[in-house]
């Protein structure tokens, strides 16, 4: 049984869009399929909308805005409890070809393959791929996209990928976690890709699976909202990944890769997006501060038992 997993926030219009999609899409007959809505405290209806439009999906909702990780681990623990094989991670922003669900299915039947990912596009200019899989730097941990001009036509390894379209094996979530809820949004899905590969799970990129991705609707793009939780979120990330010289070398890096953000950022007219990265880098450190004060720092993926809250 597959189980798509939708997280919503104030995105009424976009997440009915998405769910349009998610139902168009074709697949194997004698494979059950379930739609799973996670709303994140929204405001705008939504929540009536979708029970109206689609009366066979999932809702389940939350009181506040907890972020994505936190949000779609709800989603994910509902899905396993009810006996899902796969979860398929849908950005409510996103809308895919009828055929891209089958494709990853089809590269699906390699049993090391854990997560599986389209080639995803700009919504706004189908044209061009949005960067979402690659391979990255073991040093600097510098991701680097390869769905823009894949290496092969056929199903390739990848060692990242985002959660925006993504197909996620039952026995990856067994095996390493859930996303790590520490980050709230943002390095959460480059977290879990280090975890996977560590597990010995391939990641698997499909080019000739589509999907379309309206970018950043929630906190748009270079807006300082996006740049303070980028900023907050990288701190936790590279803590997390890096010990004794390795980290000074990340901590080197990082400040040339801030000097760089800074000098763009003003270049571009934003000042306030680069500044609004610093006090994120700052918010981050005193996270992370926080959490080794209080214990809470140990864990590298929610564990919890698989159980189903209430829809």
């Amino acid at each position: 049984m597959i189980a798509a997993v939708v997280l919503n926030w104030n995105r009424r219009d976009d997440t009915l869009a998405c769910l349009a999609s998610l139902e168009g899409q074709a697949g194997p007959d004698a494979v059950d399929r379930r739609v799973i809505l996670v709303d994140n405290g929204s405001s705008d209806g939504t929540v009536d909308a979708v029970r109206a439009a689609f009366p066979a999906v999932e809702v389940i909702t939350l009181p506040e805005n907890r972020g994505y990780a936190a949000g779609v681990n709800v989603g994910i623990r509902h899905a396993l409890a009810g006996g899902a094989d796969w979860t398929l991670l849908v950005n409510n922003d996103t809308d895919a070809e009828p055929d891209t669900l089958g494709r990853l299915l089809a590269a699906a039947q390699d049993p090391t393959a854990g997560l599986i990912t389209p080639t995803i596009y700009y919504y706004d200019d189908p044209s061009v791929v949005w960067p979402s899989a690659g391979w990255r730097r073991k040093l600097t941990l510098a991701a680097f996209d390869t769905t823009a001009r894949p290496p092969s036509r056929h199903p390739y390894d990848v060692e990242w990928t985002t959660g925006c379209w993504l197909l996620v094996r039952r026995a990856v979530w067994e095996s390493v976690g859930l996303f790590d809820e520490r980050f709230g949004v943002y390095f959460e899905d480059h977290d879990l890709c280090l975890r996977v590969r560590a597990a010995g799970w391939r990641i698997l990129h499909v080019p000739g699976a589509t999907a379309r991705h309206r970018v950043a609707q929630s906190t748009g793009t270079g807006t300082p909202q996006q740049m303070y939780l980028l900023g907050r979120s990288s701190v936790k990330y590279y803590l997390k990944h890096t010990h004794g010289a390795h980290r000074a070398l990340i901590a080197a890096y990082r400040l040339a890769s801030l000097a760089r953000t800074l000098a763009t950022t003003v270049a571009q007219g934003r000042p306030a997006s680069g500044w609004a990265y610093v006090r994120g880098l700052g918010a981050g450190v005193r996270d992370v501060w926080q959490a080794r004060r209080t214990g809470d720092g140990r864990s590298g993926a929610d564990r919890r038992p698989v159980q189903s809250p209430t829809a």
